[in-house]
């Protein structure tokens, strides 16, 4: 049995400290970093009611790594460290979470009560205590849904998965926090009904003043591939992407509302590292409206270097950070 409720398990100042000093901070995360995760999933479980000893749990629930997440920040031979930053019930309840074999005890989740929980440290099987694992589960869940909320790859990839581990174990949830996963998972449920799911951005249709400046542009500056198709339409290869071309005024049915040029952003990523891009930029006499700056892609943290093309339009070249991003 876990020990009772410690207060130190409240002593969250002390608790990021030894974070960042373990490199939390520099440890890149959907949402932003690895510490911001922690964070987050610590408020959401207070959101849903979690006592201080449950909270600082969450807060620490990647210390030492998980089945998931292999970069660990302390070892296990540091219990005592942990111990006595948020508690003997707390530190207890952060071991458990990383010594789980997901692969063993996910599927056991929804087959019987009470759960027999396999040690990945040990490799051994014990039986899990409803208070830990009601514990283990709203960690889980708070873990995994603020994951999923900053990486739609990962959503997409694993919300099936999710939805049917957190249905099965629905006893084992509290109330907030089977509202939250119905929400957040809700349309990867089998009966939820037919829905429309965008994979990929195929092209898209850029209005421009006048079409040989333009594709002039592109393919000087950042190198695309002039192509034309149909009956003398025009457009700009890249990857496995295109921008057609309409001229003002004289757009091809359907258009946009308002077509106008110089009323696009466009975000476009690059191989290319920031100071090679910026010697091209000035080559080409294109000047540089920002950059390079940090930003926040569709995958996580990128690198920008804002400029506009011919008619205005602002282009964000940007290369990721970290390509992986793993999930504690």
């Amino acid at each position: 049995m876990m020990p009772p409720v410690d207060s130190s398990a409240e002593n969250w100042p002390a608790v990021e400290e030894f974070l960042r000093a373990r490199g939390a901070a520099e440890t890149h995360h959907p949402g932003g970093t690895l510490l911001d995760h922690l964070i987050r999933v610590a408020r959401l479980l207070g959101e849903w009611g979690a006592d201080p000893d449950l909270r600082a749990a969450g807060l620490c629930h990647a210390v030492y790594g998980t089945d998931g997440f292999a970069q660990a920040l302390a070892d296990t031979s540091e219990r005592a460290l942990l111990v006595e930053l948020i508690g003997e019930r707390a530190e207890a309840w952060v071991h458990l979470y990383a010594s789980c074999d997901r692969g063993v005890v996910h599927p056991r989740l929804g087959s019987g009560r009470p759960v027999l929980f396999r040690d990945r440290f040990t490799g051994r099987d014990h039986l899990l205590p409803g208070p830990d694992a009601r514990a283990f589960l709203e960690v889980t869940a708070a873990n995994e849904l603020d994951v999923l909320t900053h990486n739609a790859e990962l959503a997409d990839r694993h919300g099936p998965a999710l939805h049917r581990l957190f249905t099965a174990s629905r006893d084992l949830l509290s109330t907030a926090a089977w509202d939250a996963c119905v929400r957040t998972l809700g349309r990867y449920a089998p009966d939820a009904g037919p829905a429309i799911r965008i994979t990929a951005l195929d092209h898209l249709v850029l209005t421009v003043a006048d079409l040989d400046r333009t594709i002039d542009f592109y393919k000087r500056v950042l190198g695309m591939r002039p192509v034309t198709f149909g009956d003398g339409r025009h457009a700009l290869s890249f990857g496995t992407s295109k921008i057609n071309l309409h001229r003002a005024d004289h757009e091809l049915l359907p258009h946009a509302t308002r077509p106008t040029p110089g009323s696009a952003d466009l975000c476009l990523l690059t191989g290319t590292p920031h100071d090679q891009i910026l010697a091209a930029l000035a080559a080409n006499g294109v000047p540089v409206e920002e950059g390079p700056v940090p930003r926040t892609g569709a995958r996580g943290p990128i690198t920008s270097t804002y400029l506009r093309d011919p008619d205005g339009n602002l282009i964000e070249i940007s290369t990721y950070d970290e390509e992986d991003h793993p999930r504690p």
